[in-house]
């Protein structure tokens, strides 16, 4: 619930206050006894109509008091409380003291206060809206789904309905005309929950008729699209998936007229007729389809026309643009965690030779904790995971899932000690490919505390991995002095503008790499137009020297944010530490943190000489990645 931390940061600040204020409670009375320790209370599970406290055994204690609100006092052998049927949103006061197991050695402690505000309605997210296409006879709107609605309110053209899908299908719109589609989450439970926002989606229906070939995705990761191709069940059509950055350098006529040529130029290759070629390469009617081994964070476009068995083009092009999303990136829920206790939930292609499991086939998770007593798991897909659980983030429900038997599985406890260790404990779970996952799982801590973890990850549906730019500083003598000479290197795929920053680490060690896109922007220096040919190449590098500003055994990050001209960025980064000065003397004067400021390098003589550099990679031992990790896209397309 939103309001819970808020408050259990006031009970946790509350309890330090009187722990600081009870020094002296283990000091004898008038008549030489000591007072039991306090009861260190600690508020869970909070709604708005109840919560739930507890605290830890006290030493010598037989019984504890408790008063409610004022109440009269209430002993309990138990070292937890639950309380309902509670008002929304008001501050309720619970009061625990421990008393002696034996009267004549001790006294009972001092009360410990808890204040606790129950917490109010949570408000449901926003739907997250998608526009498939915009005509004023078919407009198709699509959302995510909210969990704990009943049903979703849409208003367009000052008209307003319902419905329990989401999609729907507008008609009786005006061609050329401004449109905002409103949606809001109803809820089903308003003894929690209050509808949503409005999430808007302004958009403009197009001027021309609805062609008879449209496209609309349904689904898209970092390597593959899924697509409906809606079409009559005689119509017979040519279809493509390409980057958009190569789609807009070419004219409708231009594409259509190259993939003609393409389809009567496979004929002739095969040596068959032109009929059979085009039945093998042409689809009919309405159709869904997936293409996979596309880059990550890379926009493309799917596009069809129409085309008949004998070759000839029967209707013009249709089209659709999409943008690939990040390795591993998913919808899902991701949160939790502790001081003591971390996981970690992801896919990777290293050990894919080594034990058959890569990036499409598995997924792998790290724990890293201390003093972890015990570790309860599962794995689910996400989307089952929004079935089991319509409310991602109620903790409670997943925590006691995570402690049934029937439901989770317990971490044996010879491997306890590898979670403990400083290196954690790695496993692996066979999955499907193209798949999203949610991990749950729940620590417990020797003290009797506990974290819950919830994270996603989306498998890909390609051994391969590619992306379409990357950046890396590294030292060699090619460049100069290995102790006071950085060169940061590049190279990308249709790049049309790149901004760099290269700062010690020092200087950026409390910024989280998140940031790195604002800290080139602010701090950047922009890579002038007459070397991004070379990026395109065989690739750049800035040159960052002794007189920019490099020192000695210093650690520095590089970072480039490309840009291409449909508007995609893509951030990378590196570091790379210098090498000791072969002259003591001239060794850097201070490890103190460095200034925010970002060197400005000098481009590299000759670049139309330079060679991307490769980088190696160390693995484990007998680990073989499947396929290369840093691999630039080349398009071998119809279209140049």
């Amino acid at each position: 619930m939103k309001t819970f931390y808020r408050y259990a940061a006031l009970v946790a600040g509350s309890l330090l206050g009187l722990c600081a204020c009870s020094s002296d409670d283990d000091v004898a009375d008038a008549s030489g006894k000591t007072p039991v320790a306090q009861p260190q209370v600690i508020v869970s599970e909070l709604t708005t109509t109840g919560f739930k406290i507890r605290w830890e055994a006290v030493e010598g204690a037989g019984a504890y008091v408790y008063t409610f609100n004022g109440s009269e006092e209430t002993s309990t052998d138990a070292c937890q409380l639950s309380f309902g049927d509670l008002e929304r949103q008001k501050e309720y006061v619970v009061a625990v003291k421990a008393t002696p197991k034996f009267a004549d050695e001790n006294t009972e402690s001092p009360y410990t206060y808890v204040h606790v505000v129950t917490d109010d309605l949570e408000q449901l997210p926003r739907p997250k809206i998608t526009l498939g296409c915009a005509y004023a006879s078919k407009t198709l709107i699509t959302w995510t789904e909210v969990p704990e609605t009943a049903l979703y309110e849409y208003t367009i053209g000052g008209e307003t309905y319902t419905t329990t899908d989401r999609m729907v299908t507008l008609g009786n719109l005006s061609k050329d005309r401004d449109y905002t589609f409103s949606l809001r989450a109803m809820t089903g439970d308003a003894t929690r929950f209050t509808n949503s926002e409005p999430a808007e989606l302004p958009f403009r229906t197009s001027a021309d008729d609805i062609p008879a070939i449209l496209i609309a995705p349904t689904l898209v990761i970092s390597d593959a699209v899924e697509f409906n191709v809606y079409a009559s069940s005689d119509e017979t059509y040519f279809y493509d998936v390409i980057p958009a950055t190569l789609f807009v350098k070419n004219t409708p006529e231009e594409i259509i007229a190259a993939y003609q040529e393409y389809a009567l130029e496979y004929a002739q290759q095969q040596g068959i007729s032109i009929q059979l070629a085009m039945a093998s390469l042409l689809k009919s009617g309405t159709q869904t389809i997936q293409v996979k081994g596309l880059t990550p964070e890379l926009s493309y476009v799917a596009f069809a026309f129409g085309m008949n068995l004998k070759g000839q083009i029967t209707r013009g092009l249709s089209s659709v643009q999409f943008k690939t999303t990040s390795d591993g990136y998913s919808d899902g829920p991701n949160y939790g965690g502790s001081d003591w206790f971390k996981q970690s939930f992801y896919i990777t292609n290293a050990y894919a030779g080594l034990t058959g499991y890569g990036w499409t086939n598995s997924v792998w998770t790290l724990w890293q904790g201390q003093d972890v007593t015990s570790v309860r798991y599962r794995t689910l897909t996400t989307k089952l995971f929004s079935q089991v659980f319509p409310d991602a983030n109620d903790k409670q429900s997943i925590t006691a899932f995570l402690k049934d038997d029937d439901y989770s599985y317990p971490v044996e406890e010879s491997l306890l000690t590898m979670v403990n260790s400083t290196t954690g404990y790695n496993m692996v779970s066979a999955a499907n490919m193209g798949t999203s996952y949610t991990l749950l799982s729940l620590a417990t801590s020797s003290g009797g505390d506990e974290t819950l973890c919830v994270n996603s990850v989306t498998t890909k549906t390609s051994t391969s991995s590619a992306t379409w730019f990357m950046a890396r500083p590294v030292k060699d003598e090619h460049y100069g002095p290995t102790h006071n000479t950085i060169a940061g290197v590049m190279q990308g795929v249709s790049v049309s503008s790149a901004r760099y920053a290269i700062f010690p680490q020092t200087a950026i060690a409390e910024i989280a790499e998140s940031k790195y896109p604002q800290l080139i922007e602010e701090y950047g220096s922009d890579i002038k137009d007459e070397f991004i040919p070379y990026i395109n190449g065989n690739g750049f590098a800035i040159v960052f020297e002794q007189s920019n500003g490099i020192k000695p055994s210093t650690t520095y990050v590089f970072m480039v944010t490309a840009k291409n001209s449909v508007g995609d960025a893509l951030t990378k980064y590196g570091s790379v530490t210098t090498d000791a000065a072969p002259d003591a003397s001239t060794q850097a004067a201070t490890r103190s943190a460095a200034p925010l400021r970002s060197l400005v390098g000098r481009p590299i003589d000759n670049p139309g000489k330079f060679i991307f550099p490769m980088e190696s990679f160390t693995l484990p031992a007998d680990a073989r990645p499947e396929g290369d990790l840093w691999t630039i896209i080349h398009n071998k397309q119809i279209l140049k």
